[in-house]
C-alpha cells in the first residue's frame, strides 16, 4: 500500500512535531515536509507534490489563503486541511 505524503506548514514548531509524530506512528502516512513560513511551504509543495497539505492560514511571509490561491493553478493539487491559532475574546 502507498503511503499518503504529506507536507506540514505552520509557524509552531511543536505543532508540526506533534502532529508528524502522530502520522508517522500509522502506516498510512509519510511526511515529506514540514515549513514554518508561506514561501517555504510553497517551494516545499511545488518540489515535493505531496498528497496532503496541512497549512495554517496565519503563515509568516506568504499567508494561508495566497497558498491556497497558487495551488488551485497547480496540476498536482494537494487535498488541504487549513487550520488557524487565531483566538479571539
Amino acid at each position: 500500500m502507498d503511503k499518503t505524503t504529506v507536507i506540514i506548514a505552520d509557524n509552531s514548531e511543536e505543532f508540526c512535531a506533534a502532529l508528524a509524530a502522530a502520522l508517522q506512528r500509522t502506516d498510512r502516512f509519510e511526511v515529506v515536509g514540514i515549513a514554518n513560513d508561506g514561501e517555504q511551504a510553497m517551494r516545499m509543495i511545488n518540489e515535493r507534490k505531496p498528497d496532503l497539505l496541512v497549512l495554517d492560514l496565519m503563515l509568516a511571509k506568504q499567508d494561508g489563503i495566497s497558498i491556497l490561491k497558487g495551488i488551485c493553478n497547480m496540476d498536482h493539487r494537494p487535498a488541504t486541511l487549513a487550520t488557524s491559532g487565531f483566538v479571539t475574546e
